[in-house]
């Protein structure tokens, strides 16, 4: 098997869950939406850095770890728009979690902290307008819980910057579901190590899909 055929075998996985929660083991990789070569709508700008792992000590004593991504969004569309990410990771393992879910508010105060970034918001705090230009660009984290087992890859769904959308049918139900124009960023974590801290990353690229 080539490795575009695991690949879009791996995604088609991803998108039949999010918009089912039943997955289909034989559904064949072409049933997936793919969005227009040609930008159809308006489309943000998004930047990113590497993933970094942070720890947090709780009230019981134990020790926690976090992923997060700090990112930056700018709006060259034209017009003033309305920024609610909906951020989603999933991994080779199969997991399936929201970005933020069972993430204290004290993990982002430490993330802010350790980046310096005066200009960062929390996930909460950035959702709202985003004017237009480089000087009205809005920067905020993606956080996510470590996972307990071992993760070799991670993917990063992010939406809400694009105004894409297309009707699909139900590949269980048949029902017409909306699906959106998204963000889908690979990561590999290769390896074992003994913390998240020692955790190789290794950027495999980023595409738009229909999700």
């Amino acid at each position: 098997m080539t490795s575009l055929s695991i690949r879009r075998g791996w995604l088609t996985l991803c998108l039949l869950a999010c918009v089912c929660f039943t997955l289909i083991a034989t559904t064949p990789v072409q049933a997936y939406p793919e969005p227009s070569v040609v930008a159809r709508s308006w489309e943000l700008e998004f930047e990113y850095r590497q993933p970094r792992a942070i720890a947090l000590r709780g009230v019981d004593g134990k020790v926690q770890w976090y992923w997060y991504i700090t990112y930056q969004v700018t709006n060259n569309t034209g017009r003033e728009r309305l920024f609610i990410p909906e951020l989603t990771i999933a991994t080779a393992e199969g997991d399936l979690v929201r970005a933020s879910k069972n993430v204290p508010a004290l993990v982002f105060t430490r993330i802010k902290h350790r980046v310096d970034n005066r200009l960062l918001e929390s996930p909460a705090q950035v959702v709202g307008k985003i004017l237009l230009g480089e000087d009205n660009a809005r920067e905020s984290v993606i956080i996510w819980p470590a996972f307990k087992h071992d993760v070799t890859r991670v993917t990063v769904f992010v939406g809400g910057l694009s105004g894409e959308t297309q009707e699909v049918p139900n590949p269980v139900t048949g029902d017409t579901v909306l699906v959106n124009k998204t963000l889908m960023i690979d990561f590999d974590l290769p390896g074992n190590p003994v913390s998240p801290q020692e955790q190789a990353v290794v950027p495999k690229g980023k595409e738009w899909v229909m999700r």
